[in-house]
């Protein structure tokens, strides 16, 4: 069947089958069209169309003024093709089948479906954006339809940011993203998101830029700061650029035939101890390095990892998100003076859980559970435990050691006045608890530079920052972080430069 299609978004505009432009005689004759188009073959009465157009006559003139619309509209149809009009004496439709309209596959592909770029292509700008309204009743729908709308664009936005896309969906997502921030710059959502999808791409600079942009908006406009999500992204990506974009499915087939990709996911806390979620969140990260120490494996990013598993709970949909064959799940539990780790191991696909374990200590001795988490699953995973060995180059740090830096790493990664100051006296505690805590000396002279505002700080100071970090690399060389930081203060070291903003936060580098 001959289709003629009407575009909505970002202005009006109604094509023939043939691709050539249809033209209506009159402003209420688009108007009418469209509101027809929007109810999706629903019959409207004549008394509606008519109060909602010509609201400023007669009754009488209303209804004739209708008419005569109608007929305009049946008159450009059958030029071309069938007439998609259907209406009586009491109501009128439009057949969907004969016009269709971007709005109506917007729509639908909404509901359910992964963003991509076709979807994400089809809002080219505000509905109905440049069809003046001709009564205070039409602009009240257009308005109501137009935030609708908006509303749907901009969870499109945040779903593409925390979703496995290929590179065109990703790209067409962050400009969906900047066209929404173009239409509501105060969208601070829609900011986070194209963080995200920055740093998915593996634009880093445009995230920190961006986060930049959100900050003044929201100062200047609304007179508020960034929400605490906002801040804790911005400073996840400022402080663990180690951590690259979601593994794509495509990339795991191509670039590692034959890896199990793994995500971690945060452990859950159960204790009813809000004091212990450093741990949580330690031991994650602590499976996440050591499983990213066999080249044998494809471990997930944590941070893609968190971000998806906030907005889901299904094993399928967040392995099939991340890319991910295997997901690492487990909780803690606490008693006076023990712990209760429960880990297991969950094939994405088929939800079957295909190892767990329960390890029980004492408090103090919770710092040596991850590798004895990560062996389990290596032995698992291959189905050969005695050919893995978790071998590591330092000894397990003190439940002191270790809980200090975790809670100094929380603390670099806030946003309060005094967290870049606190996160230093508790490397320093951890330091004193255990000498040989090679992160906790890495995170210690990475905090000084924080400080010391970056690149404004003393080239003595760099030096000295980066030596440090050297040595602590000497302690423990397979940490994925120890290395990022020195990556960091290298590049200091070498000129880069950063635009500060409080706190020693940067939103910018460039080469000089």
């Amino acid at each position: 069947m001959p289709q003629c299609h009407l575009t909505m978004f970002g202005g009006w505009s109604l094509t023939g089958p043939d691709g050539t432009e249809l033209a209506l005689p009159t402003r209420k004759d688009r108007q009418l069209l469209a509101y027809l188009a929007m109810q999706e073959a629903r019959p409207q009465s004549r008394e509606r169309l008519a109060s909602l157009l010509w609201a400023d006559r007669a009754e009488e003139q209303a209804r004739d003024s209708l008419r005569q619309s109608l007929a305009a509209l049946r008159r450009a149809f059958r030029a071309v093709g069938p007439d998609p009009i259907a209406s009586d004496r009491s109501q009128a439709s439009l057949d969907p089948a004969i016009v269709t309209t971007d709005v109506a596959r917007f729509s639908a592909g909404c509901i359910g479906a992964a963003p991509s770029a076709d979807l994400a292509g089809l809002y080219r700008g505000p509905f109905l954006e440049g069809l003046d309204a001709s009564t205070p009743e039409f602009e009240r729908w257009v308005t109501q339809e137009r935030q609708r709308l908006a509303t749907m664009a901009e969870q499109l936005v945040c779903t593409a940011a925390i979703s496995v896309l290929p590179p065109g969906d990703t790209e067409a997502a962050l400009q969906l993203g900047r066209r929404l921030l173009a239409e509501d710059s105060t969208l601070e959502s829609v900011y986070r998101a194209t963080m995200r999808l920055c740093r998915t791409r593996g634009d880093r600079v445009t995230a920190l830029k961006t986060y930049a942009t959100c900050r003044d908006t929201l100062r200047e406009d609304l007179g508020v700061e960034p929400d605490h999500e906002t801040e804790r992204l911005y400073r996840d990506i400022l402080t663990d650029g180690s951590a690259g974009p979601p593994a794509r499915p495509e990339v795991l087939a191509d670039a590692s035939p034959g890896k199990p990709s793994i995500a971690i996911i945060p452990f859950a806390n159960l204790t009813g101890n809000e004091g212990l979620n450093f741990l949580c969140e330690g031991l994650a990260e602590d499976v996440a390095t050591g499983l990213g120490r066999f080249r044998s494996l494809f471990v997930i990013d944590r941070y893609s990892a968190a971000t998806v598993a906030s907005a889901t709970s299904d094993t399928v949909e967040i392995g099939k998100r991340l890319g991910a064959a295997a997901l690492v799940q487990g909780s803690i539990q606490a008693t006076t003076s023990r712990l209760r780790i429960t880990v297991r191991l969950v094939d994405s696909t088929s939800r079957a859980q295909t190892w767990s374990e329960v390890f029980e200590c004492a408090t103090g001795d919770a710092p040596g559970i991850p590798d004895q988490i990560v062996s389990a699953i290596i032995a698992t995973v291959h189905n050969r435990a005695d050919d893995v060995v978790v071998e590591r180059n330092k000894g397990m740090p003190s439940m002191t050691a270790y809980e200090c830096t975790m809670r100094g790493i929380k603390h670099l990664r806030g946003y309060a006045a005094d967290d870049n100051e606190r996160a230093q006296a508790l490397f320093r505690d951890a330091l004193q608890a255990d000498p040989n805590n090679a992160l906790a000396q890495a995170y210690l002279a990475f905090s000084d530079v924080v400080v010391a505002n970056y690149d404004a700080a003393p080239r003595a100071l760099l030096v000295d920052s980066k030596t440090r970090i050297d040595q602590a690399l000497a302690i423990d060389p397979d940490d994925g972080r120890i290395h990022w930081l020195l990556a960091f203060c290298s590049q200091l070291s070498a000129g880069v430069r950063r635009r500060k903003t409080p706190f020693g936060a940067c939103t910018c580098a460039e080469p000089e």
